[in-house]
């Protein structure tokens, strides 16, 4: 098995025609690999049937149920990853991943498709404060209508659109992969939806089984992706929206950076009622009016992706593109003759050095002319701007550098720099200050870890409380209490045990998983200040993996202990401007190295203590400029430029 992932195939294996070659993603319905086609010589992508709830995999390398009784919705649910690769096979559009072929082997399914060297909107999110363009985003949404559309028309639908479910060629153009067809067909037949959608881009007819759904539900999760595009961040999941609904409209947020009409046509896809969305692919490109082309007329956008990561499942293979003013028929030169025009350049490149260090005085005097003698003030240093909340830092202004005089009578007993102690002294401080960037820059890779693995348990809690609060949920009671408090769910020896409801007298609503009369495992709680928490439970306390948000003000992701911020995390305010700050946390303040971004682009990598700046840092300004600095309760006390 592969260190990534312990039920996967081994690099190496062959599968019929095709050699395993590395592993490029897996969920909780299926594994997919990169492999190598050694009839036709050829990268494809192939992708397993393997849903890790009700199968494992054996020794010998074949996949089986768990137990005899999961072998029905077993063998079931591979038929319809069977059928699912059929209908995708059907279509061969631009923005559609091509299916090349399907087949059985090692007791499961496999579905071959066209493997390219491409990005997900996922990994071009996860950098640093990006946001697509508006151009971007044009491009994005034109591509994915299109290929909806198409999907559509076939009476079919995709039912799993997410930022990481659309890849983006390197020629910018948008390809929906991992249709989710058959893992929705088997959440309708084993009740179990962990596994079958992706709470912050679903919409909330698919967390009923028996929900309605069509073309609109791809709108909604359509919708989600260009949200998240524009905003940084996906909207608020479907089951929050229950009751008040926190959703803050594009068109009021964004006005000022994208058109009104694109951004009005993506709220009304993110309508919570069905039937207030556009009910077909046509009609919400209606809305869009005149921000998108038409797609025959759409051009091309490169979108900007990391350069670091690995190669991600895409559309067809395209050749390398090549100069325009190659001829492909003219005779290559002699290899004497171009080593001969490229040695001239070098030669001419020494000369000019040696001309320039021996006649280095002659020239500056020639080109700038003869010096001044004037008096010069430094620029004073910028000042960091102090997120909400905060004293705004102060900076001691940096040393004005000496003005220049005449030359003068040199002393008969030479006296020492008396700059030297001073700029020994910066030096130090910006040593100390790189080496505590450094080590906040290491930590933000375990806090953002700790952040997405909380969101994940976050939309596992939010899918057990919805559970929890169906009006047909299975043994079911109701309890009461003083003080208007009430309970409405499963109940053993008079006691909260299973899924269930609780409402307080003053206005707090729990809901998720209860043991010995108190909240235990996953669930969620509003209090009635509007702060919410969706995550673990133990004992009653808000433990373990999570997501506290109070809707506009702030959002905490990571682990919690007794309702605070407790270890790797991140805390996001939500007003303008957003300060973001990812690193350790202890009682919901950050402490120890961790980074800290004001907007867009200030940003502070450094020492952290208590909540606030506290020792060595780096601050890096909305300019770009970044300067060294020691900090003590949030104020800059020593700076270098």
């Amino acid at each position: 098995m592969t260190a990534e992932h312990d039920q996967a195939l081994p690099v190496g294996t062959q599968l019929g025609d095709y050699r395993l070659d590395a592993l490029i993603g897996h969920g909780g319905f299926g594994i997919t690999y990169r492999a190598f086609d050694t009839q036709l010589a050829k990268f494809v992508a192939i992708k397993e049937y393997m849903p890790v709830e009700f199968a494992t995999r054996r020794p010998d390398g074949t996949v089986a149920p768990r137990s005899a009784r999961y072998a029905d919705d077993f063998a079931w649910g591979r038929e319809r990853f069977l059928d699912e690769a059929r209908a995708l096979a059907r279509f061969r559009h631009v923005h559609i991943v091509p299916v090349l072929r399907y087949f059985e082997a090692n007791g499961t399914a496999y579905t071959v498709m066209e493997f390219e060297d491409g990005h997900s909107v996922a990994q071009i999110l996860r950098q640093p404060g990006r946001r697509l363009q508006p151009d971007e985003v044009r491009s994005l949404t034109e591509g994915m209508l299109s290929g909806l559309g198409a999907v559509h028309a076939q009476g079919f639908l995709h039912r799993d659109i997410k930022p990481s479910n659309v890849i983006v060629r390197r020629d910018g153009v948008p390809i929906l992969i991992d249709f989710g067809a058959a893992r929705q067909a088997m959440g309708g037949r084993t009740r179990t939806l962990t596994s079958i959608l992706t709470p912050q881009y679903a919409p909330i007819e698919q967390y009923a089984m028996d929900g309605k759904q069509g073309p609109w539900t791809d709108i909604y999760s359509t919708a989600a992706v260009l949200h998240h595009a524009i905003a940084g961040f996906p909207p608020p999941e479907a089951v929050s929206r229950v009751g008040s609904d926190p959703y803050r409209p594009l068109a009021v947020t964004h006005a000022d950076r994208f058109d009104g009409s694109m951004l009005s046509a993506i709220d009304r896809g993110l309508a919570f009622a069905p039937e207030q969305r556009p009910q077909t692919i046509s009609e919400w490109r209606t809305l869009f009016g005149a921000s998108l082309p038409r797609a025959e007329d759409a051009p091309t956008q490169r979108m900007a992706t990391p350069v670091s990561a690995s190669p991600r499942l895409g559309g067809v293979n395209r050749p390398a593109e090549e100069p325009a003013e190659r001829n492909v028929s003219q005779t290559p030169p002699s290899s004497g003759r171009v080593r001969s025009r490229r040695r001239w350049p070098i030669i001419l490149l020494v000369l000019g050095a040696i001309a320039l260090w021996k006649y280095q005085p002659q020239i500056r005097e020639r080109v700038f002319g003869t010096p001044k003698v004037e008096t010069q003030t430094a620029m004073p240093a910028p000042v960091p701007v102090a997120p909400s909340g905060e004293t705004p830092a102060t900076s001691t202004p940096a040393p004005a550098r000496a003005p220049v005089s005449a030359p003068a009578p040199v002393p008969a007993t030479p006296q020492p720099p008396p700059a030297a102690s001073e700029s020994t002294a910066q030096k130090a401080l910006v040593d100390q200050a790189q080496r505590a960037a450094g080590e906040a820059r290491a930590m933000v890779e375990r806090a953002e870890e700790a952040a997405r693995a909380a969101r994940a348990m976050a939309g596992e809690a939010r899918i057990v409380a919805a559970r929890a609060g169906r009006p047909d949920l299975e043994n079911s009671e109701r309890l009461t209490y003083g003080g208007g408090a009430s309970y409405v769910g499963q109940v053993a020896d008079g006691k909260r045990q299973g899924l269930g409801v609780a409402e307080l007298g003053d206005g707090e609503r729990q809901a998720g998983d209860w043991s010995a009369d108190r909240m235990n495992g996953l669930g969620t709680v509003r209090l009635a200040d509007d702060t919410r928490y969706a995550g673990q439970w133990k004992d009653g306390q808000s433990t373990g993996l999570g997501v506290r948000e109070k809707p506009g003000v702030e959002r905490a992701e990571g682990n919690f202990v007794g309702g605070r911020l407790e270890g790797f995390g991140l805390q996001r305010t939500l007003a303008e401007p957003n300060v973001v700050r990812l690193g350790e946390f202890h009682a919901d303040l950050l402490d120890g190295p961790g980074v800290e971004r004001i907007g867009e682009r200030e940003r502070y990598e450094g020492a952290f203590r208590n909540g606030q700046r506290n020792g060595y840092g780096q601050y890096t300004d909305a300019d770009g400029k970044t300067r060294a600095g020691r900090w003590a309760d949030g104020k800059l006390v020593e700076s270098a430029p």
